[in-house]
């Protein structure tokens, strides 16, 4: 906990008791103890509960939620033409014993890898934006520092502060108005840019979504039915999205 931010803590842990699996075991557990006293509605608790940690662990599920939460086409590389920047979200980091050293999450490197690919197509300049809001080294000197050595970008702008996507914004306007930039092509995982880009918006930027990390699987038909910890991680950050975007949006703050 040292140095985490407690915001961000009680969020996670609120997170965790309304999302599955928690969710979903919680429910099975109240129908077993229910079972003895009241077999009926104890029963229809537990199978819920089973039921729904099914059906929320398979890319059928994951897919369809994924329908209701991306809304943004991919992004087409004549676009950048118009923006001034690249913004890259900070997604997550983890140690990483193989480099002695902390390493972007898969969640960020899968957005810094998409916003080397456009800085490449389009030579305009990236800031990266990530702090630590569980403590720690900071995102932004993470993904600035993988950008240059994986890729061969050098970032212009690099925000190291935000613990939360809304700070990601307010932290990163200052150093992009002081370039003078008004046009940005915001890049994150599709899910999370519905969100993200109203409050880049809000600072009074021109926002260009640049969506990557869509939800697909290959094959179909019974594969889809069958579980899986892809996709039960997946339908985790599907509904937490929906789930901050719902927390937004009652604060007043939109989001969605």
């Amino acid at each position: 906990m040292q140095g985490a931010s407690m915001m961000v803590f009680w969020h996670q842990l609120l997170g965790a008791l309304l999302l599955p699996p928690m969710l979903s075991m919680m429910l099975a557990a109240a129908g077993w103890m229910l079972l003895r006293k009241k077999p009926r509605m104890g029963g229809l608790a537990l199978l819920g509960g089973l039921l729904s940690m099914y059906l929320l662990s398979i890319p059928q599920t994951a897919v369809w939620l994924a329908g209701q939460v991306e809304r943004y086409p991919p992004l087409p590389l004549s676009a950048l033409a118009r923006v001034d920047a690249i913004v890259v979200l900070g997604g997550g980091k983890k140690p990483a014993p193989e480099y002695g050293r902390n390493e972007p999450s898969a969640d960020t490197l899968g957005r810094l890898r998409y916003a080397a690919f456009l800085a490449r197509a389009s030579g305009k300049p990236v800031l990266v934006t990530g702090g630590a809001p569980l403590g720690g080294e900071a995102e932004g000197p993470i993904m600035a520092r993988t950008l240059r050595e994986d890729y061969g970008i050098a970032p212009r702008w690099v925000e190291a502060r935000s613990n939360t996507t809304l700070e990601n914004a307010a932290l990163s306007a200052p150093l992009l108005r002081e370039a003078g930039v008004k046009r940005i092509a915001l890049v994150s995982q599709n899910w999370h840019l519905s969100r993200a880009a109203p409050f880049f918006s809000r600072q009074g930027f021109e926002v260009l979504p640049a969506p990557t990390g869509f939800i697909r699987y290959d094959g179909g038909g019974a594969f889809w039915w069958i579980p899986s910890g892809r996709a039960m991680q997946e339908c985790h950050s599907l509904l937490r999205e929906r789930l901050g975007s719902l927390f937004y949006r009652l604060k007043g703050g939109g989001g969605d």
